[in-house]
């Protein structure tokens, strides 16, 4: 058996974050204990988890409980999580777990970065822009907005986290982001939250592509960086990346200063992500938001050799930066093929669905380049791995199983 201090337990291994991190750690001889939560959970078959358990129901004494009994089973000191539910149900559990610590930021940290409106403001500061923005207490207030308005908008919560156990009371689904074409469609969408007397934001829509730019941040520096532009989105209209690419570090060095001075603003430490909507025509960046976890493209930094979780365990756990670690590649690029294909769909068969009517896309070139990725030698995937194949496998039966409940 390893060192205590060699162990580390990952929660959360159901999606390809949690696998790109049992990976990463387990592929640097780490003792990874793996907690998914369901017996599909994609983590649980990698052959980097050495240890793995479901995660119980009930209630968080007993998910704390549960915790605890695992530290001491498989003598891991150190934990990180990947949802920032997670994050902050382990905060607000912090201190009853025996032994065990969480790498994960503080509340006061984690809740800065939650609040979009506060993370703009603190943007503002280091010239960094962020998209315009309207809050509204009751619906009445639309018609006072309407003249400033231009079409299309977002809509997107200040703070989700706080509004999602009353909108499962009522059983309205809190949606990442909402495209508002016109002013009825905008009205129809708030008016669904109405029940909650509480609405999001009203957000100018923001041309471009999706550019994140990833952080290990400590004591005021970065001591990792990476960046990558999302290729392909899934929904098309823009959401999260189902085709990105890394970006070399030369490219975007004012943004990244500034990036990382609104990391330094808000004294985090750890990784994060800091995500814009980059206009290429007019060498425009707009302030997204910042993901105060690890980023559903995580893959793409895990197969750059760009090893945040690595260094989360090394700095945060340990108190060790490493010393050497390989290169960082930038000319790799990463894609969730099952994603892909939905989107190829939704292009081809579906396109009355996508909610921006400006965008324009070529059946011909898109199906050319789904298939042109499988002979791409710098192409890498999400979940696939010839080293490790079974955590696909379950992706693969789980999928199957959804069809056929459907």
């Amino acid at each position: 058996m390893k060192d205590a201090q060699d162990k580390v337990i990952i929660l959360g291994t159901d999606t390809q974050i949690g696998l790109s991190l049992i990976r990463e750690l387990g592929r640097r001889n780490c003792y990874v204990v793996a907690i998914g939560r369901s017996r599909g959970s994609i983590g649980l078959r990698s052959r980097y988890a050495r240890e793995g358990f479901l995660w119980p129901g009930g209630d968080e004494t007993q998910q704390i409980e549960f915790l605890n009994r695992v530290a001491r089973t498989t003598g891991a000191r150190f934990l990180l999580c990947v949802s920032e539910t997670d994050i902050l149900f382990l905060n607000r559990c912090r201190d009853r777990l025996e032994g065990l610590t969480p790498l994960i930021p503080s509340q006061a940290t984690i809740d800065r970065v939650l609040d979009k409106q506060g993370t703009a403001s603190v943007a503002a500061q280091v010239g960094i822009l962020s998209p315009e923005s309207h809050a509204i207490d009751d619906l009445t207030e639309l018609s006072a907005l309407a003249p400033s308005l231009s079409y299309p908008v977002i809509l997107k919560w200040r703070n989700p986290h706080e509004v999602m156990q009353d909108s499962r009371r009522h059983g309205l689904a809190i949606e990442k982001i909402i495209y508002c074409q016109n002013a009825d469609e905008l009205a129809e969408q708030l008016g669904r939250y109405a029940p909650l007397g509480r609405f999001p934001m009203i957000q100018a829509y923001c041309p471009g592509y999706g550019l994140g730019q990833f952080f290990f941040m400590h004591r005021g520096k970065a001591l990792l960086r990476f960046q990558h532009r999302r290729i392909h989105e899934w929904p098309p209209e823009g959401g999260f990346s189902s085709l990105c690419a890394g970006v070399p570090l030369d490219q975007h060095r004012a943004l990244q200063e500034k990036s990382i001075a609104l990391l330094r603003l808000l004294d985090w430490e750890g990784p994060a992500m800091v995500e814009y909507r980059y206009d290429e025509h007019n060498d425009r960046a707009v302030l997204m938001e910042i993901n105060g976890r690890f980023w559903g493209s995580l893959p793409l930094a895990y197969h750059s050799n760009a090893p945040f979780g690595w260094y989360s365990y090394q700095v945060l756990g340990l108190g060790q930066v490493p010393l050497a670690i390989e290169p960082v590649r930038d000319d790799i690029q990463c894609r969730n093929t099952l994603i892909e294909l939905k989107r190829l769909i939704r292009i081809i068969f579906q396109p009355q669905k996508i909610r921006d009517r400006s965008l324009k896309f070529s059946p011909f070139k898109e199906v050319a380049c789904f298939i042109g990725g499988y002979f791409n030698p710098r192409m890498r995937y999400y979940i696939f791995s010839l080293s490790d194949p079974k955590p696909l496998l379950a992706d693969w039966i789980a999928m199957a199983r959804k069809l056929m409940r459907r």
